[in-house]
């Protein structure tokens, strides 16, 4: 026997190549996942952002850019600093945008088209990016929880196609990037060692700058982390990412109001009175912004999940619930109105209950798919329309109590959800009389009272290719283009599935 036999007995060896072969295989499911899942996304990706919040944020990248400041103008901003004004939202995603926002400036240069315009969407890409790549994290995530491998591919894919990520993928909002850093923060928490707890620590701070709500996720991992009767250090590391995170919310906010307390948000909404039935309504009722079941149906087998994941894995399951809680009890002292398509503010749980639908045994997948194709049914006309358009129609037309005012508890017959498929219609009907060339023109442009919905992109396909005329590239280049990616990344979705093995 040679000293190199004693070190590395040949029984090992086996056992070494089946660690290898299983890491490459979990490599090949999250590549899979995030690049299929991208591109898909990125053949419907919109043509421009529209809504207060989304370019809220942007102007904030876009002044970065090209000002090397936060101001925004007083168009989408609130006096503040100096006599500048400046956005009451977040700092994190426009920070993470500005790359995409810098090549969309230098891109409508190039073309002759309005800067405002191709920056909006080269940011739009960031978002998308951002979802699939949380795609692939609710496999992994599921994957430390116990399902096998198949189980954890299809939650994801479930994720991607039959909730509302599918939507918020396409908005500039702050909740794709908050669902990101959730689902990473429990993924490294679920992890065996020091440098994926200080991860999960990092992202659990990360979270707070990204949108305030974040506050929840530290807390709650470090008490997993002393329940796990881990190091105390260990214990302490989500605190200090608490405090990093609230530090650079607090910084932001006097950078930009001189002010740590609040700046120029309001308060007002903050409400105890009607918080059970918003917290009620958040899941069930198919209103403005609430019906968690109803937009996201592959989330109700999450109820089965957690029963079955807690006598398995008592304190990850109690960790995600808390998670959950967390986020619903929070927002439901928040009195809502409407301009949110389902459940908005519950998007960063979304990841983590459909990893926890994962651990469901082989029998529920019938279920599970029946579930995301009627979820994908509600949300699929927001692949080529604007979901705001319909609340853009209630306003015209002097419904805005019974759509918006009373959310999440309006007229059902009112609900969004039941009311998509015709306003996309007139949408779409509406594109084929409208010159995009003018649009663009008039882009960010308010339009005249009551004629809200005959707003620059509210009378466009929704989508980058319907567009390209005003660039001089003829639509059915970008529809062919569009298509080809669609199907590279069902092919590469199906390649990834047929390569998994769970023995």
């Amino acid at each position: 026997m040679t000293d190199k036999d004693e070190i590395y007995p040949s029984s090992s060896a086996p056992m070494l190549e089946s660690a290898q072969a299983e890491r490459r295989q979990v490599f090949t499911i999250s590549l899979a996942l995030g690049i299929g899942v991208a591109l898909i996304y990125l053949a419907f990706l919109k043509p421009g952002i529209w809504g207060i919040d989304g370019n809220d944020m942007f102007w904030v990248s876009f002044s970065l850019v090209t000002d090397g400041d936060f101001s925004t103008g007083k168009a989408v901003g609130f006096p503040g600093r100096g006599g500048e004004y400046y956005s009451i939202r977040y700092l994190l995603l426009p920070v993470l945008a500005m790359p995409f926002v810098a090549f969309g400036i230098g891109v409508g240069n190039l073309l002759g088209l309005p800067v405002r315009y191709t920056a909006t969407i080269c940011a739009l890409v960031l978002p998308v990016l951002i979802t699939a790549l949380t795609t692939s994290l609710v496999a992994l995530l599921a994957l430390r929880l116990g399902s096998s491998k198949k189980s954890a591919y299809l939650a994801a894919i479930c994720y991607a196609f039959g909730t509302t990520a599918l939507v918020y993928s396409r908005e500039f909002f702050a909740e794709p990037l908050l669902a990101l850093m959730t689902t990473a923060s429990i993924y490294f928490a679920l992890g065996n060692n020091a440098r994926e707890h200080a991860l999960s620590s990092l992202f659990s701070g990360l979270a707070i700058p990204t949108k305030p709500a974040g506050v929840v996720i530290a807390p709650l991992i470090s008490l997993y982390f002393f329940c796990k009767k881990y190091p105390w250090r260990t214990i302490i590391g989500p605190w200090m990412g608490f405090a990093m995170g609230v530090g650079i919310h607090l910084w932001y906010t006097w950078v930009r109001f001189e002010s740590v307390v609040g700046g120029a948000q309001k308060t007002d909404r903050i409400q105890i009175q009607g918080m059970p039935e918003r917290m009620i309504g958040l899941l069930i009722s198919p209103g403005a912004g609430g019906g968690l079941f109803w937009y996201c149906p592959p989330t109700i087998l999450a109820i089965i999940g957690f029963s079955k994941l807690f006598k398995k894995k008592p304190l990850e399951a109690l960790l995600i619930l808390g998670v959950f809680l967390g986020y619903l009890v929070l927002h439901s002292f928040w009195a809502f109105r409407g301009w949110n398509w389902g459940p908005r503010f519950l998007v960063p749980v979304l990841p983590a209950l459909l990893a926890v639908v994962a651990v469901l045994e082989k029998k529920w997948w019938r279920v599970l798919i029946i579930l995301t194709a009627i979820g994908f049914f509600w949300n699929a006309p927001t692949l080529v329309a604007y979901y705001q358009r319909y609340y853009a129609e209630a306003i015209d037309n002097y419904r805005f109590y019974q759509v918006l005012a009373p959310a999440p508890w309006g007229p059902w017959n009112e609900a969004p959800l039941f009311n998509i498929w015709g306003a996309t219609f007139r949408q779409l009907s509406a594109a084929f009389s409208t010159d995009v060339t003018q649009v663009l023109k008039g882009v960010g442009e308010p339009p005249a009272a009551g004629n809200l919905a005959s707003s620059d992109l509210l009378r466009i396909v929704a989508v980058w290719w319907w567009v390209l005329p005003a660039a001089g590239i003829p639509i059915w280049v970008g529809f062919a283009i569009a298509t080809i990616m669609v199907g590279l990344g069902i092919w590469i979705l199906r390649r990834g599935w047929m390569k998994i093995s769970d023995q």
